[in-house]
């Protein structure tokens, strides 16, 4: 199947009203995606200018911080400009194979899970390991607070526990 094909196999998920959230997480990460790539090729203009690649302004999603401390080595010089953005380059690889790929193999939702692996961070103030064991255990997330629900729901709340007795 080509690319062509594969395109249009996407567009028509996300039309369709099976998973409405799924749509939305694609325009979000296709905006947050933009706002990265609008800032990196204003920086590089800006670098062409003045001979100094900025690095403030595109510190606002949680690689930028990784690419911006990469950049910062010395940001007069292409070749550290050059290697940050071949780290951004292959971060959304990595993001493509470990999150996207994955989640469209195992029928998960691959836009909901990208769009929180990567951007989980900047929205939600949370580190990215925690989305990420967020994401790898949700399994055994959910199974437990299921198990948490069913015993709040069988519980008594007349039931006396021993440390609640007063001794006699």
């Amino acid at each position: 199947m080509g690319i062509k094909e594969v395109v249009n196999q996407e567009r028509k998920e996300l039309q369709s009203v099976k998973r409405p959230y799924e749509s939305v997480a694609f325009v979000l990460f296709a905006v947050l995606l933009f706002q990265q790539v609008f800032f990196i090729f204003k920086n590089f203009l800006d670098y062409l200018n003045n001979n100094w690649f900025n690095t403030a302004n595109i510190a606002n999603a949680n690689l930028q911080g990784f690419v911006a401390r990469i950049i910062m080595l010395d940001n007069t010089k292409i070749i550290f400009i050059v290697a940050g953005l071949l780290a951004w380059v292959l971060y959304y690889f990595a993001i493509y194979l470990l999150v996207w790929n994955y989640a469209k193999k195992h029928s998960l939702a691959k836009w909901t899970w990208t769009l929180f692996v990567t951007f989980g961070p900047t929205i939600f103030l949370a580190p990215a390991y925690i989305w990420f064991v967020i994401y790898a255990y949700r399994k055994y997330l959910v199974r437990f607070a299921k198990k948490v629900v069913s015993e709040f729901k069988e519980f008594n709340p007349k039931h006396k526990f021993p440390e609640e007795e007063s001794e006699v």
